[in-house]
């Protein structure tokens, strides 16, 4: 026969069963209904990460929730999931936007030349062309990459590029043209450098990686326009750049 427990009766808190419950629909806060920064955890030795308590100051940094049908209609949005983003590197970042923008935008320039009636060099414009939508897509990369650190994308007036970009009596359209490019694709390397250097000095080593994904691609684009005005110098004048032409309009 077994004995009675000698143990002596532990009551429970008096907490109503339906508290919680009764908190939400009271519309109560998320972190007055936790409560866990009141929550003693000194009983909690065993525990290397207390997330009761280290949640605390996250759950306070959250803007608060707003009582508006559409929050499209509050005059001024916070963002949810802004973490270790310096305003500094904000602008940094906001500023590159324009870089690349400002690229694909006298590449266009590069492209309407080349395809000019008096310039007939197609193969040229196709290739600029193409530079232009690549760096139009490094723009939306970059200002995609704001939003998603919950950033405000500022954009600012682009410069507007000559028309006559690559005319050079000295060394031909072909090869002026090739070395503005060389020389564009040298200043990004220089601003994507500049902005690593911000990401390091805010302590921000997801816009550091970031950046070093753009600087590995941006090495790739300085090869290859070195390679290219090298083409078009042994090339010269005349038939040697018609020929480059034709590869490039051949080219998938």
């Amino acid at each position: 026969m077994l004995s009675s427990c000698s143990c002596s009766h532990v009551p429970r808190a008096s907490i109503p069963r339906n508290a919680s419950r009764a908190a939400i629909r009271a519309g109560r806060p998320l972190r007055q209904r936790l409560n866990v920064a009141n929550r003693d955890t000194s009983s909690l030795t065993s525990i290397s990460f207390d997330v009761t308590s280290e949640v605390a100051p996250e759950l306070a940094a959250i803007p608060p929730h707003s009582q508006a049908v559409d929050v499209g209609l509050l005059p001024n949005k916070q963002s949810l999931c802004r973490q270790n983003l310096d305003p500094t590197s904000e602008e940094a970042l906001c500023s590159q936007v324009s870089v690349e923008f400002t690229n694909s935008y006298f590449y266009t320039a590069l492209a309407a030349y080349f395809a000019r009636d008096s310039v007939g060099l197609m193969g040229f414009a196709k290739k600029y062309r193409a530079e232009s939508e690549e760096e139009r897509k490094h723009a939306l990369e970059v200002l995609d990459y704001v939003n998603m650190r919950g950033g405000t994308v500022q954009l600012s007036a682009l410069m507007a590029p000559p028309s006559d970009l690559a005319e050079n009596d000295q060394l031909g359209d072909a090869l002026a043209g090739a070395e503005f490019a060389l020389a564009l694709e040298r200043l990004t390397n220089e601003k994507l450098l500049a902005l690593h250097k911000v990401a390091e000095e805010c302590g921000d080593p997801n816009m550091t990686d970031f950046v070093e994904g753009m600087l590995e691609e941006q090495a790739e684009a300085l090869y290859e326009a070195g390679l290219f005005v090298t083409r078009v110098r042994r090339a010269g004048l005349g038939l040697g750049v018609t020929a480059i032409d034709q590869e490039l309009l051949n080219e998938d």
